[in-house]
């Protein structure tokens, strides 16, 4: 029983790890930063001044207060849109958390809060809650997997449209031009971040910042082919190994979409290619 509350540190952290683990929970960035927006409704219950020193209020940045930039969407009050923001943001920032790693998904959203917190501070606007960086995330999610069906077969650019575009109607019905600004800057910043990170490879107009070569996908190592020195030329060595999960053309087909990845790097494969490679890729590391 008390190894289901017990708090555990991977010993070899990857990408694909988690920061830390509860019990069997991983706690990963995007469940690290929801159940920070959780605890923040607990503590807007108990007394709602507590979170006043983590709220972006332009006047307070400028004096030298600098954290609110980062601090200012777990600042969220309790209700049920807000409950819906958190768990979109959980679900879909889990998904791209898989795609581009912990790290960078963890920059991300300190992008997401930073960039516009600064732009809101420079246009005098005061903010608090998840639900920029929420949209943000999700139309990043869109974006990458556009054809993803969700209720009803819909597909998933359509939701993000919808949502921006209702977001963009309820913001110019109440004359808020600044808060359009705020929020095209959130979709901005996850844009140009995301193609950074090696998200977006089908939007090649987006501009990449920084000059590396981002991979979404880590290339699988080839498996090593033993070369045989002058006495074992033709020697077979046998044993009790597992059979192959995939075929000698699986095994072709993995090898030229590395070769294409090692010529051209990972933007020059097509979704379609990055499916079958994370496929193969599977198969490969499951033998």
């Amino acid at each position: 029983m008390s190894g289901r509350f017990s708090i555990s540190f991977p010993g070899r952290r990857d990408r694909d790890d988690p920061w830390f683990r509860v019990g069997t929970v991983d706690v990963t960035s995007a469940l690290l930063v929801a159940g920070l927006c959780v605890l923040g409704l607990f503590v807007w219950a108990a007394d709602q001044t507590l979170l006043e020193p983590i709220i972006l209020l332009p006047d307070s940045v400028l004096h030298g207060q600098v954290w609110r930039l980062v601090t200012w969407p777990l600042a969220n009050q309790p209700d049920f849109w807000t409950a819906l923001n958190i768990l979109m943001l959980w679900f879909f920032g889990r998904e791209l958390e898989r795609m581009i790693g912990r790290n960078r998904f963890l920059w991300l959203l300190v992008l997401l809060a930073v960039i516009p917190g600064i732009v809101a501070t420079g246009l005098d606007i005061g903010g608090a809650g998840i639900r920029q960086v929420e949209i943000a995330v999700f139309c990043l999610f869109c974006a990458e997997m556009p054809n993803v069906r969700f209720f009803g077969g819909i597909k998933a650019w359509w939701f993000a449209a919808a949502i921006v575009g209702l977001e963009l109607l309820q913001l110019t019905g109440m004359r808020q031009q600044s808060l359009i600004l705020v929020l095209l800057a959130s979709l901005a910043t996850a844009a140009f971040a995301g193609r950074s990170f090696g998200l977006l490879a089908d939007y090649a107009w987006i501009p990449r910042l920084g000059g590396g070569r981002p991979s979404r996908t880590p290339a699988p190592r080839r498996p090593k082919r033993s070369r045989s020195g002058k006495g074992s030329k033709g020697q077979v060595v046998s044993g009790p190994w597992p059979p192959p999960t995939h075929s000698v053309d699986e095994q072709s087909e993995l090898d030229g979409l590395l070769d294409k990845i090692g010529a051209q790097g990972m933007d020059s494969l097509s979704r379609s290619e990055k499916e079958r490679l994370n496929e193969l890729s599977k198969k490969l590391r499951g033998r």
